[in-house]
């Protein structure tokens, strides 16, 4: 890892490097420790005035039968998804489920859930931006709504330590660790699913650091080793410990995106060579704000892209749409705004990009979503070293449609990698070549040999002379 996470001293952030070594096994599949549910789950519901029956924004921005027409609706393909797991409810009679192609994949809270077990409602709404199966009763539909999806339970709010620290009780610490995300990354890229959602974030202050080493390698091996496209959510500034960072500097030539300024780490997104981060804009493409006119999003040198992430709609846990969960503190019904839910749209995005281009790796898909986007309003601030391109939306709000049918090159293959010692490691040299001193050894015992002999051989003759 580099210096800041490693020694915990304060000095400038520089990316992170990432020991491919360090690969964690995922079993077992269950918490670190000993959890128990001391919260309620998470109460969900419709705000006054809503209209259900139209498609959302967010929806009609993504232009969803236009990708349809283009690319199919994800038959074939799969996308994993690390979150707070999917509550699979049952449809209503004579109709199938509206996330009926929703599978368990593993749970790091409560393993006998599988994965299929969400008090959050956070993970159920996401899955249902991935893949909600159409209704004639509203407006609701996933990107990919014939793709499978694998989910994979890693944290909640609503469970905690069984046997808590004063440390844990202090910081009121919740399941989920960087450790139990590393493992349920390796078990995701051991699914066969060519997609990967992380629309969980943890912000780290850059002088608290936490050692990363093997959600960096996980991360790493299933970006490369795996080829899966890795979408994350940047992090919102509302969340505890999400300090908003600068924005690019122009003026630097060397440090261009300002990691040497950065103040608040979210992970897994900084690690921008194998993850592609996403910020939320608003129903028009952009960056969205709250009610108070404020940026959503944190911004970082990792972002890649932005896509819709205000006024969302997801299932509940009995499969009515909802677009709002219970904010206990004030007491009122608050909107599904978030990165949370732009990354899933990019999600199902690079599910379609993979299904039309079966032949194109995790990072070009990840190149041909970053080229087509539109880049946000030219400034100095933006022009450094003449891309436009800014920390607050990366190269800027995806065009779904441009990056479906656009004729866009390639790019790498594999990303560009900074790792802690080489992946092949150089053969060991040659034994020396000892085939001169052994013939130098046998000349020269040959020769006092015959020395010898002819000694003896004198003495002999003289010996027998009269």
């Amino acid at each position: 890892m580099t210096s800041p996470l490693a020694t915990g001293t304060a000095q400038a952030l520089s990316p992170p490097v990432v020991d491919p070594g360090a690969v964690p096994s995922p079993d077992p599949v269950g918490p670190a420790e000993p959890l128990r549910q001391e919260h309620e789950c998470t109460p969900t519901g419709v705000l006054p005035n809503s209209d259900l029956g139209a498609p959302t924004a967010a929806q009609a921005f993504m232009d969803l039968p236009a990708l349809w027409r283009s690319a199919g609706r994800g038959a074939g393909q799969t996308i994993a998804m690390i979150d707070t797991g999917v509550n699979v409810a049952p449809g209503p009679p004579g109709a199938p489920p509206r996330l009926a192609h929703v599978h368990g994949g593993g749970d790091y809270v409560d393993p006998a859930a599988k994965g299929l077990a969400d008090c959050d409602s956070h993970g159920t709404v996401v899955a249902s931006i991935l893949g909600a199966q159409p209704s004639q009763t509203d407006g609701l539909v996933g990107v990919a709504p014939d793709a499978d999806i694998i989910s994979i339970r890693q944290s909640s709010e609503a469970f905690v330590p069984a046997n808590p620290s004063s440390a844990d009780i202090d910081n009121d610490r919740r399941a989920g660790t960087v450790s139990t995300l590393a493992k349920a990354v390796v078990l995701a890229a051991n699914s066969g699913a060519r997609v990967l959602n992380m629309s969980i974030v943890a912000c780290i202050p850059v002088l608290k650091p936490v050692d990363q080493t093997t959600l960096g390698a996980a991360l790493r091996y299933a970006a490369v080793d795996r080829d899966m496209v890795i979408v994350a959510a940047g992090g919102n500034l509302a969340n505890p410990g999400c300090a908003q960072n600068p924005d690019i500097d122009a003026t630097s030539a060397k440090d261009p995106r300002n990691w040497s300024r950065v103040v608040t780490i979210s992970t897994p997104s900084w690690f921008s060579q194998y993850v592609l981060s996403v910020s939320a804009t608003d129903g028009s493409g952009q960056p969205a704000v709250d009610q108070n006119g404020r940026e959503i999003s944190l911004a970082g040198p990792w972002i890649g892209v932005a896509a819709p992430g205000t006024f969302v709609e997801g299932l509940d846990g009995k499969g009515a749409v909802i677009n709002s969960t219970f904010d206990q503190q004030a007491g009122v019904l608050k909107a599904i705004n978030g990165t949370s839910f732009a990354a899933p749209y990019v999600s199902g995005l690079a599910a379609l990009i993979r299904a039309k281009y079966p032949n194109l790796t995790a990072a070009q898909v990840i190149a041909r979503i970053e080229s087509t986007a539109h880049s946000p309003a030219a400034s100095p601030q933006s022009m450094a070293g003449g891309a436009v391109v800014d920390n607050r939306m990366g190269y800027g709000a995806i065009d779904p449609v441009a990056a479906l049918n656009d004729d866009v090159p390639l790019g790498p293959s594999v990303p560009t990698e900074h790792l802690t010692r080489p992946l092949h490691p150089p053969p060991p040299p040659p034994p020396p070549d000892r085939r001169p001193m052994i013939v130098a050894l046998v000349g020269s015992g040959v020769a006092i040999s015959v020395l010898v002999a002819l000694f003896f051989l004198s003495r002999v003759i003289r010996e027998r002379r009269p």
